[in-house]
């Protein structure tokens, strides 16, 4: 009830949210909600211990456990809640008891009950956010495996550097028009007649705008949208040529053409979105008069000569728009005959008409750096690795006050980043539908509505400005400079693109590129779990602090997981090294993102159950996204052939329901 009342909300107030995150995020809520119900029952099932009498029950136990320190009053008593939901996210995600238990028979049932619950459950949540988050972004996987077996191809038959540098930018000007979306297939989805009124309301506009059809009536309308076909031409693509008959009207949805002829030196027109070109053949097979070329990728519509006369054959309207159309064409080439006449005596008019350009605004073209060149991979792989390092080391440093020994280092690092900026400002073209901007004020243009503002935050040094403006004698001055470069990890999301670049860079030199896509992904996870297992030190770190106590004893780690540890014989007496230290810190993180389990690292305290469980939930998360991921790697392993031998299982299935011979 709930769910489909949000889902009228949000188709009322029109909020377009992605499908798969909008299926994950009510999972998601669906798992806290069940654990809130656990939780509240297992808390029941200790209160009501206590009224029936029994010895013992978890409440009493939990809080009186000496290794822990615990007050179920801490935070107004909602202690005890974090406590009992702590419990049941642990009982339904882990094969047997956590670190809470139950202490008598009813608290057992129900926990065994619990158990079993999450045993079912846990798995069908799993199973279903691993379906969902296989499916992120799958049209751009697609696109981008349809993208690999064209290069694949034409690198198998030896193809010139030309010729993929072409492909390559046509599939960057389809993904950047269309997404990726082959409209042929979603058209073939749809019935007939949703299917013509879906292509009424993309290209109904487009024929309300040529004049000789403004007579047609509604259904001629719309059986011309039905045999209108999309076309695509690539820069400087001979689309009609002068000498040539045609059959064929073309209709611009975007892009630019230029009109020439050989009677005149250079072109006589430009056309764009909206225009139409090649209407004659409409009443008759017609030789074209002049060549009309692509400046830019064009998109376009073209309407048969043969559908026309199909479509408008019966229509009351048909003779009224031969008329019109025969009036068009005439009134069309006794303009463009007056232009040629202008142009051949007076060549200043193709100024006057495509527009003269002065010195100062014609683009500039110094040399710039490619962004598929060598050069520039060597540069963003670089760059990579030193955001895999402050991605690392910084909440390190902030977890275990580790001392800034490389510094320098860090202040290189950022000097980079500033020489970062300044390439991608004036130096570094990029590609834009399809087509290579080397304009250095588009190129400045672009840089400073795209990323300027994420790189000047993430490459300014505030940490200097801290450095220099705070007391040094401080303690935490250093936490607050740690802190600042926190912003330096906003430049890791920019050069994840690099991964891509490599990867298609391995896959044109023949090598396979699934392991290492799996490395990739595990990579994220230890990143992960590097940043959770530093945040779990550092309540820790921060009750060790504020400690009164003899440095080097173990008593200044009283009253956190560390003292746990010591107790159990896991970190000698003062809590070891800050390397011993952190290794026990990622031993609680990796199992609680990777399998959701608890192992001989507990919470101890209110603030790191409250952290722990928070950290569990994305966990679930997270497990499901490696179960998803790991699956489509290893099915990608072998596509192809596996597509192959499902053509033939359907092809068999298919001689068989019909009682054919397999001889066919």
């Amino acid at each position: 009830m709930y769910k489909e009342t949000i889902d009228e909300i949000l188709n009322e107030l029109k909020i377009d949210i992605d499908l798969v995150l909008y299926r994950v995020f009510k999972l998601n809520f669906f798992m806290v909600v069940v654990s809130h119900w656990v939780g509240c029952l297992w808390f029941m099932m200790g209160s009501l211990s206590k009224r029936l009498g029994y010895s013992e029950n978890w409440l009493d136990a939990d809080e009186s456990n000496l290794s822990l320190s615990i007050s179920h009053s801490d935070y107004g008593g909602f202690s005890v809640y974090l406590r009992s939901v702590y419990f049941a996210v642990v009982g339904m995600s882990t094969v047997g008891y956590g670190d809470i238990v139950p202490t008598n028979i009813l608290e057992t049932f129900y926990a065994t009950i619990v158990i079993l619950f999450g045993g079912l459950l846990l798995p069908a949540i799993v199973g279903g956010l691993a379906a969902y988050m296989s499916s992120f972004h799958r049209t751009e996987k697609l696109f981008r495996k349809r993208i690999a077996r064209v290069r694949q191809y034409l690198l198998k038959i030896d193809a010139k550097e030309s010729v993929l540098d072409k492909c390559r930018r046509y599939f960057d000007y389809h993904w950047y028009c269309q997404g990726g979306v082959i409209e042929q297939e979603v058209s073939d989805e749809l019935p007939t007649s949703l299917s013509v009124e879906v292509a009424f309301q993309i290209n109904g506009a487009k024929l309300n705008s040529i004049p000789f059809l403004k007579c047609c009536d509604d259904a001629t309308k719309l059986l011309l949208v039905t045999v209108l076909q999309p076309r695509v031409f690539i820069p400087s693509e001979c689309v009609v040529k002068e000498g040539e008959r045609g059959s064929v009207m073309y209709i611009i949805q975007r892009g630019t053409l230029e009109v020439s002829c050989s009677q005149v030196k250079g072109p006589i027109r430009i056309l764009s979105s909206g225009d139409f070109f090649g209407e004659s053949c409409l009443l008759g097979s017609k030789t074209n008069r002049a060549t009309v070329t692509a400046v830019e990728y064009c998109d376009c519509f073209t309407l048969n000569k043969d559908d026309f006369n199909e479509v408008i054959d019966g229509s009351p309207a048909a003779q009224t728009m031969k008329v019109n159309l025969a009036n068009s064409i005439m009134e069309s080439q006794a303009s463009n005959k007056r232009a040629f006449q202008n142009m051949s005596r007076y060549p200043k008019c193709t100024e006057l008409m495509l527009g003269s350009k002065s010195e100062e605004e014609l683009p500039s073209t110094h040399h710039t750096l490619l962004p598929d060149s060598p050069l520039n991979l060597i540069w963003n792989v670089s760059l990579l690795a030193i955001c895999i390092y402050n991605a690392w080391i910084i909440p390190f440093r902030l977890a275990f006050a580790h001392a800034r020994d490389s510094v320098f280092l860090d202040w290189i690092f950022d000097a980079l980043f500033f020489l970062d900026m300044i390439l991608n400002y004036s130096y570094v073209s990029y590609f834009h539908d399809g087509e290579l901007v080397t304009d250095t004020p588009k190129i400045k243009r672009n840089y400073m509505l795209t990323r300027f503002k994420m790189d000047l935050i993430s490459t300014f040094p505030f940490d200097i400005v801290a450095l220099l403006l705070l007391p040094k004698e401080a303690s935490w001055s250093i936490i607050v400079q740690d802190g600042l470069r926190l912003l330096k990890l906003f430049r890791l999301r920019r050069h994840f693109g690099t991964l891509d670049t490599i990867f298609s860079f391995l896959l044109d030199h023949h090598i396979t590129v699934a392991p290492l896509r799996l490395a990739e992904f595990l990579s994220g996870v230890i990143l992960i779990a590097h940043i959770a297992a530093c945040g779990f030190f550092t309540f820790a770190r921060w009750k060790h602090s504020n400690a009164d106590c003899t440095e080097g004893s173990s008593d200044c780690w009283e009253g956190t997981w560390i003292m746990r540890q010591i107790y159990n014989g896991k970190l000698p007496k003062d809590g070891g090294s800050e390397w011993q230290l952190y290794i026990r810190s990622l031993n609680w993180a990796l199992p609680t993102l990777v399998v959701v389990v608890i192992g001989d690292v507990v919470p101890t305290t209110s603030p790191e159950t409250l952290y722990a469980l928070l950290w569990m939930l994305v966990g679930v998360t997270i497990n499901a996204s490696i179960v998803g991921n790991v699956a489509n790697i290893v099915a990608n392993l072998e596509t192809d052939s596996s597509d192959f031998a499902n053509a033939i299982d359907n092809i068999r299935n298919f001689l068989s329901v019909h009682h054919l011979s397999h001889d066919f």
